[in-house]
């Protein structure tokens, strides 16, 4: 077999098969791409190749007990994606009844705007931001993020071929993550949350 030119789903299935040359094709093939996506979230290189690592180990573990009814890619990106989600929220402060805290542990001097008028400013934003989009753009986003599409369900409904949907994800998202360069961790937890 020749595993460079074999889909994603035959490797998978000789992955079943215990076939370690087929799981290290598929590492070969996401580990560098999740591990670019993983930047752009997240700014520890070191963090982002051990989620990951263990994604793609995982996988393997779970070889046999593993049902992907769509593509092999879009699974693994959601769940790569879930993982930074979780990964982003370890770093929001825990939060409990303001009762229970006391006077010298409220830091008024470090204390930021309310996190509703942040979130709903975040998606006053986003949806600016996205209205800027082309219109091409901009439906293939929704399709994705709102919807929850794979790209090949996005490619059927609008017509458009799979390369284009891809690029049109990248351009998309690459837009919106230039707009809010500048913004806090909400706006990422937001994004994320709402991808």
């Amino acid at each position: 077999m020749d595993y460079k030119q074999a889909s994603d789903m035959e490797l998978l299935l000789c992955c079943k098969k215990d076939d370690i040359r087929a799981y290290n094709e598929l590492v070969d093939r996401y580990a560098p791409r999740l591990y670019k996506i993983g930047l752009r979230y997240l700014r520890d290189g070191f963090i982002v190749e051990e989620l990951a690592m263990d994604l793609l180990f995982n996988i393997w573990e779970r070889r046999n007990d593993i049902q992907i009814d769509y593509s092999f890619s879009a699974y693994l990106f959601k769940a790569f994606r879930n993982m930074i989600v979780r990964q982003l929220s370890k770093n929001i402060p825990l939060t409990g009844p303001i009762e229970a805290v006391t006077e010298q542990e409220l830091p008024f001097s470090t204390r930021t705007a309310d996190d509703n008028l942040i979130c709903e400013q975040t998606e006053l934003l986003y949806h600016k931001n996205l209205a800027r989009l082309s219109p091409q753009r901009r439906i293939v986003f929704e399709l994705s993020r709102e919807e929850n599409l794979s790209y090949k369900a996005i490619a059927e409904r609008t017509g458009l071929s799979l390369n284009t949907v891809e690029n049109y994800m990248a351009a998309a998202l690459e837009s919106l993550r230039k707009n809010f360069s500048k913004y806090t961790i909400h706006f990422w937890i937001t994004m994320l949350l709402v991808l």
